[in-house]
Order: C-alpha cells, then structure tokens, then sequence
C-alpha cells in the first residue's frame, strides 16, 4: 500500500525520542504524526471512516510543555505509539473488507455482473450484541411483541457492516421511539428523564438526544450544492444502546 511505510516509520521515529524527549517537542511531533496520517487516510480512503478511527485512537503526549515526564509517563507514551503502528499493520485488510462492504461497491459490482441482486462479503464486530438479540429473542410477554425491536436490532448490524451509516442513525432513532411503552410512558423523554438512577438516566437522555438529533439532521435536511456523508463516530450509540436494551431484558423478564 503506497505510503503506508512511511506512516509507520515516522511513528518508529516518534518511538524512538521517548525516552529523552522534551514534552514540548515530543508532543508538537507526535500531533504531527497523527495530523498527516490523518491526512493520507482521508485521500486514499476518502468516506470510509478510516480518518475518524485513526483519531479516535488513544492520545500520545509527555505532559505539560515544562514539567519532567516521570518514567512511568515516557513508558505509557511508548505504549500509545506502539497501538497505533499496530493499527496501521492492519490497514490493508482493514481497507479491502470495507471497500467489499460499502454500498456503492455492492451495487457496482452487481452492476458489473448483470445481476438483479446484491452479494454482501463482510465481517463486521457487532453493534448490538448478538447475545442481546438472542435474550430479546427469547421473551414471550403478554403485552409487548418484540419481533420489530429485535429486527431494527438486526438491521442495524448489517447497517454497520456495510457502512450505511445513515441507516445507523435511523434505526437508532427508530429503536428510540419504539420502545416507551415497555416503560410504561408515552414518549423516550419521558422515558430518560423518570426511569432509574442517576448513571441510568444520564446514559438514556444521552442516548436520546444525540440519537433524535444526529437522525432529525439527516432526515429533514434539504439537498444543497455540497454534502457531507456522516462517519461511524457521529452515528454510534452503541454504548448507551446496550444500557437500554439490558433494561428492557430486565423488565421484561421480571
């Protein structure tokens, strides 16, 4: 892959002024490093979320500019620069799986062959756990039929695998709205705002207002002369996702 060498030899470089780098220097270097692999991502893997990844990667620094960085603090850092060298390691295949996966490379090649069908080739982590499928999968409740929720669950793991990161955010969205009766409210509000204590709730007000307003703002936004696709970092819920349908499991079961 051209210049991916490069990119890990500068963080080689990076690695190898660890052990007596002044913090100044040492962090003017390491945000360098990461500005212009960030920078390489992006045009070669232009929309792929690869960029994003890159930088949401733990943060490589030595301190404040005057203090004396213990050992401790010069071993983390070497720690930090060694993950992201092996990031990099995997970029290759990294990059294949995504190109075989995304939409537009689906479509083309089935365009290629003639079909009238799509052919995914993908493996993907899950967004909802699949053992959190298969617990919703397992509940007979008299009054609440699980199969949508369990489906949106379903359809938002294969969003994430093939990188259809709009879908990511409407069925989020969609799994927010369906939800509020299994709580007894009439709304997700509602919902976020009585239910549990304080860490539950913080994490379902966080999951319904990043999700209502990252889906409301590509749901209702008008076309214009430039657009830009969203990354999984701006659609990914999945943290407070998994709180809330825990919660379900729990009610439900009860």
């Amino acid at each position: 892959m051209q210049g991916l060498d490069d990119m890990t030899n500068r963080g080689a470089a990076l690695k190898a002024i660890v052990a007596y780098s002044a913090p100044l220097e040492f962090n003017m270097q390491a945000a360098g490093w990461i500005s212009v692999v960030s920078a390489w991502l992006i045009e070669r893997f232009p929309d792929s979320g690869l960029a994003a990844e890159w930088a949401a990667l733990s943060s490589v620094e030595l301190g404040l500019p005057l203090e004396t960085p213990s050992q401790l603090k010069r071993t983390l850092a070497e720690q930090k620069i060694d993950e992201r060298p092996r990031w990099l390691a995997g970029l290759p295949t990294k990059a294949a799986l995504r190109a075989m996966a995304m939409p537009q490379e689906v479509n083309k090649q089935s365009l290629e062959t003639g079909r009238r069908e799509v052919k995914l080739t993908t493996t993907s982590r899950a967004v909802v756990d699949p053992a959190r499928i298969e617990a919703l999968r397992s509940i007979s409740h008299p009054d609440y039929d699980l199969t949508k929720l369990i489906r949106f669950c379903e359809e938002l793991n294969l969003a994430f695998a093939t990188e259809s990161y709009l879908s990511m955010a409407m069925l989020t969205r969609a799994i927010v709205d369906h939800v509020p009766p299994i709580f007894g409210k009439q709304n997700f509000a509602e919902v976020a705002s009585h239910h549990g204590g304080a860490t539950m709730k913080r994490e379902l007000n966080n999951l319904h207002t990043t999700s209502r307003n990252i889906a409301d703002l590509h749901l209702h936004s008008k076309i214009g002369r430039k657009e830009v696709l969203p990354t999984i970092t701006q659609v990914d819920a999945s943290n407070s996702l998994d709180v809330l349908l825990a919660e379900i499991i729990v009610i439900l079961s009860l």
